[in-house]
């Protein structure tokens, strides 16, 4: 369970130590000596949060993200691994709503399940496991140069989590032979006071006006966005406008759309509406402008308050009360750091990254954590900081809606814990 807990940084323990045994003193020569002075440890400011913020967002969502991954070796050759499978089990709390949380979380897992022993179409951990051992078997078989480094991987991202709405998309990347993998998302959007999983029916009064509100805005962003000019050429090349309309309004099935941060986004699967180059197709409408049709219960609480997130050592002596929210652990027998808000931030996530290049930065590898809103809060990290690139970003979004990642690495100087600017970190060498 957690707790919030109050951590004074500015205290130093104080051991009073007694003798074992003690002098008998007649009452006649009983002395009336002052005792020492102790110096007693004052207790920490319990932590009372800001009424009017809780009354405009509602209690801090938190999501802790745990990977599962097994590897399989080779029938013959134990340090062979041929095949890779994993996914993230995610845990969603919410400290008033124990029954929603629960209602969520069982629902989650059985998701999980579904993943794991597959639904009789060819997937699930046995029928990959069956797939990487034939492929195997082929390979000594006829001494092909065939790829063995079968994997499935299935990766939780948390699109908006708040005291109205969790949603979550979980994408399957799988790669079973041939020239390259397959990828695929699916979107899971829960009511966060019931716990109840949404349909698109929940959506609107008026899911007629909303599907054509979509796709008005489909027909849009295909004509006039250059990126998505092959999907449209690829589309409008074969198909008619009745068959384009077709295609897709079929994406407003469940598990293709999600609520985000921006709006509502709809979503293809590859080679659905485009080429395999094309790859997950999105479109997006804002909450600007599904004014009026979206239910007010789904639409994003207005973030008026701002401030900042800072790092600090777990042994620092700055004089900061820091209350916690919560402790995660990304590596064992890691250092351990705190990030706190002063001031509220909003969307804060703990993320493993990995730097590809100039162009592209840091990728997402894996969150760890989530938390709808920090107020005067902190988090407490325990990880293993690299020397050279960052691999843990604390990413957070200000009140204007801006976001900000920020990479964990520590100063050349000192060696004490720093939180940068994502574009404050260069390659050097």
């Amino acid at each position: 369970m957690k707790r919030i807990i109050a951590i004074l940084l500015t205290l130093t323990i104080t051991v009073g130590l007694s003798a074992c045994g003690r002098e008998e003193i007649a009452p006649s020569e009983t002395r009336n000596t002052p005792a020492p002075a102790v110096e007693t440890e004052p207790a920490p400011t319990p932590f009372v949060p800001d009424p009017q913020i809780l009354e405009a967002l509602g209690e801090p969502v938190v999501l802790n993200i745990r990977n599962i991954t097994e590897t399989f070796p080779a029938p013959d050759d134990a340090e062979r691994v041929i095949l890779t499978f994993g996914y993230d089990d995610v845990d969603v709390y919410l400290e008033s709503n124990a029954a929603a949380a629960e209602a969520i979380n069982q629902a989650l897992a059985m998701q999980d399940e579904i993943y794991y022993s597959g639904t009789g179409n060819g997937d699930g951990i046995n029928s990959v496991l069956e797939l990487a051992m034939d492929n195997y078997a082929l390979i000594q078989e006829h001494d092909a140069g065939l790829n063995m480094d079968f994997s499935c991987m299935r990766t939780a991202y948390v699109d908006r989590a708040d005291n109205r709405v969790i949603s979550l998309r979980y994408r399957v990347n799988s790669y079973t032979g041939g020239a390259h993998g397959l990828y695929f998302d699916r979107a899971y959007v829960f009511d966060a006071v019931s716990g109840r999983l949404l349909s698109f029916d929940d959506l609107s009064d008026d899911r007629a006006a909303l599907e054509q509100l979509l796709l008005d805005k489909m027909y849009d962003t295909l004509h006039n966005d250059v990126r998505y000019k092959p999907v449209f050429d690829y589309m409008t090349a074969f198909k008619s406008d009745e068959n384009l309309d077709s295609e897709l309004t079929a994406l407003f099935r469940e598990g293709s759309w999600t609520l985000t941060e921006e709006g509502l986004t709809v979503f293809s699967d590859i080679y659905e509406i485009g080429s395999y180059a094309d790859g997950i197709v999105r479109f997006t409408v804002t909450y600007d402008e599904l004014s009026g049709l979206l239910k007010e219960e789904w639409l994003p609480c207005a973030r008026t308050y701002d401030g900042e997130l800072r790092i600090m050592d777990i042994d620092a002596q700055d004089g900061k009360n820091v209350h916690l929210l919560d402790m995660v652990s990304v590596s064992d027998a890691g250092q351990q750091f705190r990030v706190y808000a002063e001031g509220t931030v909003y969307d804060v996530s703990v993320t493993s990254v990995t730097y590809i290049n100039d162009d592209i930065g840091f990728y997402q590898t894996e969150t760890h954590w989530y938390c709808s809103y920090l107020s005067n809060l902190g988090v407490q990290v325990e990880t293993l900081i690299p020397e050279g690139m960052p691999d843990l970003m604390v990413s957070y979004r200000d009140k204007a809606g801006t976001v900000h990642h920020c990479l964990v690495t520590e100063s050349g100087e000192d060696g004490s814990v720093l939180l940068l600017e994502e574009e404050h970190v260069v390659a050097v060498g």
